[in-house]
């Protein structure tokens, strides 16, 4: 355990020196205020989002931000310029294993580490401008405690399928070793399930495609859930974690480092 706490603290601080990550968080601190002001003021109607369902029209902005196409940029776009770069311009992980470590401790490490900055970026930043936002503006009343619960409900689920994102994003960082590249598959990947939620109506498709953290990244949103919806997303995130972070050691242990 102290050898993956000092290589997350390693990683820790490569993702505070990287130059993509503050440029992320300054463009989507922007981006957010923006969206959230334009709602606000009611210049930018946006209507039948999850959050007017639920009584939060004035988050609605937020419902931009848990879209897979467009937080697909931010994730992908952190992951080739802080994992993909490594393989490519640098002889950092390759230094790690001749350090001793495990390359699953290193994997690990990166996924943790990745995760969180893009948890900060994509999740935190958007949420956290939406409520300060609403409260200066005079609407504070509408975050009680059932709206409250809501959304702690809600945006917990919601992690958790993000969870299982990063680590298919951090797969194919691994695989393609360049930024472009990662860009490309993630925003193909997500187009992909894109097409197949709204175009194909094969039931053994669609019962496969809903069964997936791409499908639960809605699903999680709406106002009413089940005991046994809340417990279904759960399960569907924790097996695809689980699958996904074995694929990822599998591979990185294979995996010629040059």
């Amino acid at each position: 355990m102290l050898i993956l706490s000092n290589l997350i603290r390693a990683e820790l601080y490569k993702l505070q020196r990287n130059k993509t990550f503050w440029v992320l968080i300054g463009t989507i601190t922007g981006l957010s205020a923006l969206l959230h002001f334009l709602i606000l003021i009611e210049w930018w109607q946006l209507s039948g989002t999850s959050f007017d369902s639920a009584g939060l029209s004035e988050l609605n902005a937020l419902s931009t931000f848990t879209l897979p196409l467009f937080f697909n940029l931010i994730v992908s776009t952190l992951a080739g310029f802080y994992i993909s770069n490594e393989f490519s311009h640098h002889n950092v992980i390759k230094n790690q294993m001749i350090s001793g470590n495990k390359r699953s401790h290193i994997f690990l490490a990166k996924f943790i580490v990745f995760t969180l900055g893009s948890l900060i970026v994509t999740i935190l930043i958007p949420l956290v401008i939406a409520i300060i936002l609403v409260m200066l503006f005079g609407h504070g009343d509408v975050l009680n405690f059932t709206n409250l619960l809501y959304l702690g409900r809600a945006f917990s689920l919601f992690t958790a399928q993000f969870l299982c994102f990063t680590a298919i994003v951090l797969l194919i960082a691994i695989v393609t070793e360049d930024s472009g590249k990662t860009i490309i598959f993630t925003l193909l990947l997500s187009i992909v399930m894109f097409v197949i939620e709204k175009f194909l109506t094969y039931p053994f498709i669609k019962m496969l495609y809903e069964n997936t953290i791409f499908h639960q990244f809605s699903e999680v949103f709406k106002f009413q859930m089940t005991n046994g919806e809340i417990i279904k997303s759960i399960l569907i995130a924790s097996v695809s974690l689980i699958i996904i972070m074995l694929c990822g050691v599998l591979l990185f242990n294979r995996k010629e480092i040059k």
